[in-house]
């Protein structure tokens, strides 16, 4: 295992690589998480380099200062990575040399029940990174009405049946609320068809777990804001790399990123995504659905 027990980087040699590393750069690391790239981008910077770690989830943060300490290359931010030039300022730390994004939810999120992540894990319906804001997973699921489930089940979780499942949610919770993991991922079961349970390889609630997370965490509109912004943050010469696990996040940094290239503000050293090696994907099958792409700002940016 790299870094924290439980917790294996994705990709981490090829983000370090597209990252240009060297010694004395300034990096943001804006989804710092378990620490496994955190770790390998300070042994690439020093001596002379910053890192300016952010994350939404207090607890995670908290481990990362138990891990690397207080040490004068090293910020820490509890913050969306939305609100990076917030974290950049405060650490007067702009323009940067590089950012990443790692926009997966960590082993440890998942291995904990009381986070109410995982279907595999019973607890209670959160799903929060941050679990000082916004409504819990148990909150929608209660009090969005069937279309707006369905909705986020369809665009956010690829769910051939959104509106099957979102109906069975809508008649169960009016019998007792939903409160845990365990109750939804049943729910979500018996309302497939057993003819397309059976050729699931996936278990039949992933994809409504995945959805509910990306809608309770407003992950597509924080992507958004952060690609809308980073740029101008970057010095001539500096990368952004962005590991994506669905296919929603990876169609907006394709078109971001694109759109950038357009207008002369960045090149794309990567003609398609990457995705990890067979190995990679046998010893941390998490990683099989990652795409990482790349923008390098050019000299003529801004």
């Amino acid at each position: 295992m790299n870094g924290t027990s439980g917790h294996v980087p994705v990709m981490l040699d090829e983000a370090l690589e597209h990252l240009r590393l060297r010694p004395g750069a300034v990096i943001l690391d804006g989804t710092a998480g378990g620490g496994g790239h955190a770790a390998g981008i300070l042994g690439r910077i020093s001596p002379g380099g910053r890192l300016i770690l952010l994350d939404r989830d207090r607890e995670a943060l908290e481990r990362l200062m138990a891990r690397f300490g207080r040490r004068g290359d090293v910020r820490y931010f509890h913050a969306n990575f939305r609100h990076f030039d917030q974290a950049l300022a405060e650490a007067d730390e702009e323009p940067i040399d590089g950012a990443l994004l790692d926009l997966g939810v960590s082993s440890l999120q998942l291995a904990d029940a009381e986070r109410g992540f995982s279907f595999d894990q019973p607890g209670p319906l959160d799903m929060r990174f941050d679990r000082s804001e916004g409504p819990s997973a148990e909150e929608v699921v209660n009090r969005w009405n069937a279309d707006r489930l369905a909705q986020i089940f369809h665009d956010y979780g690829d769910q051939p049946f959104s509106r099957r499942i979102a109906r069975a949610i809508v008649e169960t919770r009016r019998r007792r609320p939903i409160r845990r993991t365990d109750e939804l991922a049943e729910i979500v079961r018996a309302a497939l068809p057993p003819a397309f349970r059976r050729r699931q390889r996936l278990h039949p609630a992933t994809r409504v777990f995945q959805a509910l997370r990306i809608a309770v965490n407003d992950e597509l509109g924080s992507l958004e804001t952060f690609l809308d912004k980073i740029f101008d943050y970057l010095k001539p010469g500096g990368r952004v790399v962005v590991i994506a696990f669905h296919s929603g996040e990876d169609r907006i940094v394709k078109i971001r990123f694109h759109e950038a290239a357009r207008k002369g503000r960045v090149r794309l050293p990567l003609a398609k995504p990457l995705t990890p090696t067979p190995e990679e994907v046998r010893t941390n099958p998490r990683s099989r659905s990652a795409r990482m792409r790349v923008a390098e700002r050019l000299q003529a940016a801004g």
